[in-house]
């Protein structure tokens, strides 16, 4: 009994020095290395600008730094509305000053962090949002069938800035509709030329096309040396109902007669210079022109030769002239060249007798004797 009631002393002894051990190894340790961190300090409140004085749009990101470190953040709701907390950390003073930025911006109010603290309500003020920029990027549909552009040519833009664009077609189309990836408001979406207001965000608006038959047109002159024709715009292939300007330029010693078509519609097809407007077909279009030879004078070559207009065998080329020649189209070009050029070799063969007799026996007297030789043919006897 003895020496059991001795033992029980000593082994409590034990279990007390032992338990003393792990306490004085572990409390302190975890007293150094895990420190309890700080409460925060809550911020609740309304964000709001000065230009233009109204509440920051939901979705804006609001932060809170401590030394230039990023110690908490949120968004803002409806009207501005803000909530979030502010942390600290173990060893600081309770004293560090909390800056604050909205959108981006540096907020006008500062805080003093304190632990375990409500600041409401806590309203953060900035000068104005940052403005931000969004791209804007044309495109087409089908690839090839026209041309999108902006004709603000001034991307990226801010939210809500009216945009102009214009759709081009390419020959074979004609323009549909306007879409917009994502979604935007249109002035016209069905108008080739149209304004949209710029959403915040890139978007992607798409011109659509379709195809659209096109029909030839043949431009001509008649006769054909009668003259020449222009025409805008210039191609050979034009789309039902558009309107093609057209001018016909008479060649010389020709005057314009009038415009005819197969089909369409002449704006005034008495004047040389007017538009026609294409039919749903092909079509040739001619101008009309008449031979309006110059004034007849004398055989300038044949007078110099002679000496005078009055010889008979001037007169039986006037005859030739005036029977065989003008009646027809190229007898009469041939005359018109003839008294555009001989006026320079008339004057030369007049100041010089051997040149005059040269003329006259070489050249005039043949082409007289033929005439006579022939006469029963082109005077149709």
């Amino acid at each position: 009994m003895t020496g059991l009631s001795a033992g029980r002393p000593v082994a409590a002894i034990g279990l007390l020095l032992a338990l003393a051990l792990v306490l004085a190894g572990t409390l302190p340790a975890y007293a150094v290395s895990d420190p309890i961190p700080p409460e925060p300090h809550l911020f609740e409140g309304h964000a709001s600008t000065r230009e233009p004085a109204q509440p920051v749009p939901a979705g804006k990101l609001v932060q809170a730094f401590i030394g230039g470190e990023l110690r908490g953040e949120t968004t803002t709701g409806s009207g501005g509305h803000y909530y979030f907390a502010v942390r600290g950390k173990s060893g600081e003073s309770g004293k560090e000053t909390v800056t604050f930025k909205v959108a981006g911006v540096e907020a006008e109010e500062t805080a003093t962090w304190r632990s375990g603290t409500i600041s409401k309500p806590f309203d953060l003020t900035i000068q104005a949002l940052p403005v931000v920029y969004f791209g804007l990027t044309m495109a087409v549909a089908p690839a090839g069938a026209g041309t999108a552009i902006d004709l603000s040519a001034a991307s990226p833009y801010s939210q809500g800035t009216t945009v102009s664009i214009r759709a081009e077609a390419e020959i074979g189309y004609a323009f549909s509709h306007w879409t917009a990836d994502p979604a935007v408001t249109f002035a016209d979406s069905d108008a080739e030329q149209t304004t949209l207001t710029m959403p915040a965000e890139d978007v992607t608006v798409t011109a659509h096309f379709e195809e659209a038959p096109v029909y030839t047109l043949t431009l001509q002159a008649s006769p054909t040396m009668g003259g020449q024709i222009n025409h805008a715009p210039v191609r050979t292939h034009y789309e039902e109902g558009e309107v093609i300007d057209i001018q016909a330029v008479p060649a010389t010693d020709y005057q314009f007669e009038g415009w005819t078509a197969q089909a369409g519609t002449l704006e005034n097809g008495n004047l040389p210079t007017t538009s026609f407007t294409m039919p749903a077909q092909d079509v040739a279009v001619t101008a009309n022109f008449r031979h309006v030879p110059p004034p007849l004078g004398p055989c300038f070559i044949a007078t110099a030769a002679y000496g005078t207009d009055a010889a008979e065998e001037i007169n039986v080329l006037r005859e030739f002239r005036d029977v065989v020649l003008l009646p027809n189209s190229f007898g009469a070009e041939l005359v018109s060249l003839y008294y555009r050029n001989s006026p320079p070799i008339a004057k030369l063969l007049a100041g010089n007798e051997a040149l005059r007799w040269l003329a006259r026996e070489c050249l005039v007297n043949p082409v007289v004797a033929l005439l006579n030789w022939s006469d029963g043919w082109w005077r149709g006897r």
